[in-house]
């Protein structure tokens, strides 16, 4: 198996240098995020995550595909990219946090916030802008369709405890949930 990540990456390193003088290869390489064999779809992720910058184009188009194969994968792009800071990244995986399929809210959730991403010394495109997490935490993940997910969301929102709108919204789910627990 190791021999067989080596060959990929090599071939994804390839890919990616040959891709830089034909920016329209990286919306071929996202289309091959699609692809069930890792023969193909490793050597596109990899490559993508490699190319750097040049790639986001390629990458936006993805998040709106049709096929939540492709758009999680570019999710996880953008994550492993580093270009998670990016203003254009973040502008475009904002929306996905109502996608229909929940491991790609979660992995919006998860690239929105990354630590790592927070860091500029850690991630290669620091962030633009702050995204307000509590805001988007009481606004869109508490009320998330999924029970699962919405339950992480609220463990998210419990460690910013000292944010008095955590605080609050947080106060105000115990109240309802007591109401409703009294009332059956």
């Amino acid at each position: 198996m190791k021999e067989q990540a080596q060959a990929w990456w090599k071939l994804a390193t390839q890919i990616a240098q040959q891709a830089v003088d034909q920016v329209e290869q990286f919306d071929e390489l996202v289309k091959q995020l699609a692809v069930h064999d890792p023969n193909i779809a490793v050597p596109a992720t990899w490559a993508l995550q490699q190319a750097g910058p040049r790639a986001i184009p390629a990458l936006l188009a993805g998040l709106m595909h049709t096929y939540p194969r492709v758009r999680r994968g570019c999710v996880d792009i953008i994550d492993h990219g580093g270009y998670g800071g990016d203003a254009r990244c973040i502008a475009a995986l904002v929306p996905l946090l109502h996608d229909p399929v929940p491991h790609i809210r979660r992995a919006v959730w998860h690239t929105l916030f990354c630590e790592r991403c927070q860091d500029a010394a850690k991630c290669e495109i620091a962030p633009v802008e702050a995204l307000d997490q509590v805001a988007l935490l009481i606004a869109i993940g508490l009320n998330d369709p999924n029970l699962k997910l919405r339950g992480q969301l609220l463990d998210d929102l419990r460690r910013h405890q000292s944010d008095p709108r955590a605080r609050l919204a947080l106060e105000s789910m115990k109240e309802k949930y007591d109401h409703q627990r009294n009332n059956h």
